[in-house]
């Protein structure tokens, strides 16, 4: 049945809250901006520098909907983002490698188009224009006798709007608040220990980097068992075309005891433990290790974790996109397109909620059925791609840690 008048929430009403200024939620606010829904962004660091932003990302089903979200002239300047500006859009396969042999063991197939982007240069293209709210840290929710929405912050402000969207990350305040049961709400961690360093190269070591694949590949030690993930960052012009850059080395592996088998607690000591971890790579996997600053500061240990659950009620005031509706490990490269699939659905129900077509509580029921039945099966997904990836023998045509990144049905 149809919403009455009443029902309906009035164009004028209509005020969206969005919790983090994440690609996730950027997406959502230049959705708001672009179509005139009346929304204010908050994000709990103090500026977009007062922390490492992560490392670079794979954009492929996605740009459609990122595309048509914001706005045109942001769309037109993604490609200004990317790590190699060279490379501009690239429809390349995933090579996945015998770490141990250098031999492939899958192309993995290409989508129509994918765009390798700089975190940090994406996040500033899609902050502009955006009166971001920097050093929010979410405290509390309340729902309000009005039917507004209000969150409380550290620092003793307070925001009032009909609707919060929640984009926090994988350790999601609002996610929390959302969802009272502490089980349902976090994260499940996996056996999976992470080691990993963004390192420089000059231009007579990128040419051996560049020849295993321009961009990135990952691949496994049949062996050892150690996985290895290389990526780059960061391309940096020079007049001459001798181009150095920084990328991204890392391997993990799966633990059997997490008591016993515990990652280093310095950088010092995470750096010798790579290294000799990769020691049973073949020459040019083992040298992007062996290149690795015995000081080097930029390194990064952790345990993988997700969020599959997405049980919770639905609240008609409150929702979650991104890592904090479904967090995923990396092994398919489609946590960031499934959160920007996320926010173009979204806009697409505020739209309707803003022209009064429907009223709030139903837009977030179905932005929040196909979300939820979308993201379990891609969670699950990663999941098995991310065990797979850590077993020789696991690595099959069947495994979705090789199967083809297709977009789904919606976007």
């Amino acid at each position: 049945m149809a919403p009455t008048s009443e029902e309906k929430l009035r164009k004028s009403d209509l005020h969206v809250l969005i919790a983090g200024a994440g690609i996730v939620g950027l997406t959502l606010a230049q959705g708001c901006k672009k179509h005139g829904i009346p929304f204010t962004i908050f994000e709990r660091d103090i500026d977009r520098l007062s922390k490492p932003q992560g490392w670079a990302l794979t954009l492929h089903w996605s740009l459609n909907s990122l595309r048509r979200t914001i706005d045109a002239d942001l769309a037109k300047d993604l490609t200004t983002a990317t790590v190699d500006p060279t490379l501009k859009l690239d429809s390349g396969n995933f090579l996945f490698l015998n770490a141990e042999t250098g031999e492939t063991r899958y192309k993995i197939p290409p989508t129509k188009e994918r765009l390798r982007l700089n975190r940090l240069k994406l996040l500033n293209l899609l902050s502009k224009g955006l009166d971001i709210q920097w050093g929010k840290v979410a405290t509390s929710l309340k729902d309000l006798p009005d039917g507004t929405v209000e969150v409380n912050f550290q620092d003793g402000s307070v925001a009032t709007g009909s609707m919060l969207i929640g984009a926090d990350g994988n350790h999601s305040k609002v996610r929390k608040s959302l969802i009272k049961d502490e089980k349902k709400s976090s994260l499940t961690e996996l056996p999976i220990r992470v080691l990993a360093a963004v390192r420089h190269f000059t231009y007579e070591q990128r040419l051996e980097a560049r020849a295993l694949d321009p961009l990135m590949f990952s691949g496994l030690n049949p062996t050892t068992s150690n996985y290895v993930w290389y990526s780059v960052q960061e391309v940096f012009e020079q007049e001459d075309g001798k181009n150095p850059f920084d990328a991204l080395v890392l391997t993990s592996w799966e633990f059997k005891d997490s008591e016993k088998d515990v990652a280093p607690s310095t950088n010092k000591l995470r750096v010798a433990y790579m290294k000799e971890r990769a020691k049973d790579f073949i020459g040019p996997i083992r040298r992007l290790f062996e290149g690795i600053p015995d000081d080097s500061e930029r390194i990064t240990s952790l345990t993988l974790a997700d969020y599959p659950s997405l049980d919770w009620e639905s609240n008609p005031k409150v929702t979650l996109a991104g890592d904090a509706a479904h967090a995923m490990t990396m092994y398919r490269g489609e946590g960031a397109n499934h959160g920007i699939l996320d926010a173009a659905l979204l806009i697409d129900q505020l739209i309707k909620v803003n022209s009064g077509e429907v009223d709030q509580k139903r837009a977030i029921e179905v932005y929040e059925e196909e979300m939820k039945r979308r993201c379990k099966a891609a969670v699950l997904k990663s999941r098995q791609a991310c065990l797979d990836g850590h077993n020789w023998n696991h690595i099959t045509d069947g495994s979705p840690l090789i199967g083809g990144r297709w977009p789904p049905a919606t976007a």
